[in-house]
């Protein structure tokens, strides 16, 4: 009886290798990615006043090896956990008052308050830039994330 000798192994064997392959590289990947990342809890103000909501944007300055960090404010605080938090190290930050839903039909029905017209829809979307202008900032503020974890931070505007 002849033997026959495989120098390669067949297509189920193929599939779980490259299957234990890409699991080993898609697991050192998000490991890497975290590395030296920190949670972080954040206190904003703008012109020396707690903002009601919106998004705290931190840009990472030269040298900073860090994604664009995104914080969704809520009176005056936000956070971040450590897996979508900065590197330690310099950033510009930069401060958008208001709802982050800027349909106001949605935000009308999550409150319960019926449809108004078109005439009053665009009545209350004027009404609410203009609330929103009161807490809008001038310019971007350098700041430094510590390297702590959770990192604490305080970022002051000064008003428009």
């Amino acid at each position: 009886m002849k033997t026959r000798q495989r120098s390669f192994p067949n297509s189920a064997e193929a599939m779980l290798l490259v299957g234990a392959v890409l699991l080993l590289v898609a697991g050192c990947g998000g490991a890497e990615e975290l590395n030296g990342r920190v949670a972080i809890d954040v206190t904003v103000q703008v012109g020396g006043e707690t903002p009601e909501s919106g998004t705290l944007v931190l840009k990472p300055q030269r040298g900073v090896r860090s994604p664009l960090i995104r914080i969704s404010i809520e009176d005056g605080v936000g956070s971040a956990p450590a897996e979508k938090g900065p590197v330690p190290g310099g950033y510009s930050a930069s401060f958008r008052s208001g709802t982050t839903s800027g349909d106001i039909d949605d935000q009308l029905t999550r409150t319960g308050r019926e449809m108004p017209s078109a005439r009053a829809r665009v009545s209350a979307a004027s009404s609410r830039q203009t609330d929103r202008s009161a807490l809008t900032p001038r310019s971007d503020v350098s700041v430094s994330v510590p390297d702590e974890n959770p990192a604490t931070l305080l970022v002051s505007f000064d008003a428009a």
